[in-house]
């Protein structure tokens, strides 16, 4: 029954990474690529209040995950973790990643 349980978990737990992966690449790589070789791109999009504005609601979503990450964990340590995961790679990137590592945290305690 156990190895059934763990099949049926694999397909979720590599589409997280997956997608985590496919964030870090995808959008983070290309802000990081337009950074170093157009960074005056960067400040124009400081300048823009549109893009602000998604700057800014990306900043409050940090603020609700980072507060959903203690209420799962009860952890200043997994905060700090997932908030340098956060600005390393970006929102996309680290809360599948997180979600992961919990999936996995989970099935280890199972299996004690």
């Amino acid at each position: 029954m156990k190895t059934t349980q763990t099949n049926q978990q694999m397909p979720s737990s590599r589409a997280l990474i997956v997608f985590a992966l496919l964030a870090f690449l995808g959008p983070n790589g290309l802000y990081l690529y337009t950074l170093f070789t157009q960074p005056e791109l960067n400040a124009a999009a400081l300048g823009n209040p549109v893009a602000l504005a998604f700057m800014i609601e990306a900043m409050m979503l940090l603020g609700l995950f980072l507060w959903f990450v203690y209420t799962r964990t009860q952890s200043i340590k997994q905060v700090v973790i997932y908030l340098g995961l956060s600005f390393i790679g970006s929102l996309a990137f680290s809360f599948p990643l997180f979600l992961y590592f919990q999936k996995r945290n989970g099935s280890n305690q199972d299996r004690r």
